[in-house]
């Protein structure tokens, strides 16, 4: 499996990468997106057994501002880089940003499928109509046509009224598209990360393990 970090914050990159801020600018998915560098050179080895990651850079970050004043393609690069590397892996992951600029419209030219994560928040439904908006716009520029809902989830859940209002109206909106799933709030996922592994490596009973397990077989079932 391939995972892309196709998020300035590089968040998956510090998980899976302990020395991140040592990447160069040329290793990293920048290049690949700015200056066609093929994919396959950027591409590491992680420590767990047959995952491999697409590092991500800071520099990611001003890539909407530089990506407006290019002429070729600006909205397909991902998926012209992601191409000739594609038939290597059984499944390839795209961390997208939280924002909706010209790299989230990359990731979702790229893509089969959609899993729209949701925090269970006060605020978690402010950015879903533009989200929808988006991945319309993304059909109907034919794009990516073929681009489905997988399914949305519920992240940071808590036995909380506001975290059972949030998943109500995501279960009334959305419908079975929801995933029964619901990512707790879980100290040992944080506690992974600031290990630099995953959460099945780091605490494999706990309650948030037991929730990703409960969400793999959901999303290979679907």
């Amino acid at each position: 499996m391939l995972l892309i970090d196709f998020d300035p914050q590089a968040n998956v990159t510090k998980v899976f990468i302990n020395n991140e801020d040592e990447i160069p600018l040329q290793r990293s998915i920048y290049n690949a997106l700015l200056n066609f560098y093929p994919l396959e050179n950027i591409i590491q080895e992680t420590q767990t057994k047959n995952l491999f990651l697409a590092p991500s850079h800071i520099r990611l970050s001003g890539t909407d501002l530089e990506l407006s004043q290019a002429m070729d393609n600006r909205s397909e690069r991902l998926k012209r880089a992601i191409e000739p590397i594609i038939k290597q892996y059984d499944y390839i992951i795209i961390d997208t940003p939280p924002a909706l600029g010209l790299l989230t419209i990359n990731a979702l030219a790229a893509s089969e499928k959609l899993i729209i994560p949701v925090s269970t928040g006060f605020f978690a439904l402010t950015g879903l109509v533009q989200l929808q908006e988006t991945i319309a716009m993304v059909k109907q520029t034919k794009l990516n046509q073929d681009l489905e809902i997988l399914g949305v989830l519920c992240t940071f859940y808590e036995r909380t009224n506001v975290s059972r209002d949030v998943e109500k109206q995501l279960r009334d909106y959305f419908g079975g598209q929801v995933f029964k799933t619901t990512i707790p709030k879980n100290i040992s996922l944080e506690e992974a990360h600031s290990n630099h592994t995953h959460v099945f490596g780091y605490a494999p009973k706990s309650q948030g393990a037991d929730a990703y397990k409960a969400l793999v077989k959901e999303v290979l079932a679907r």
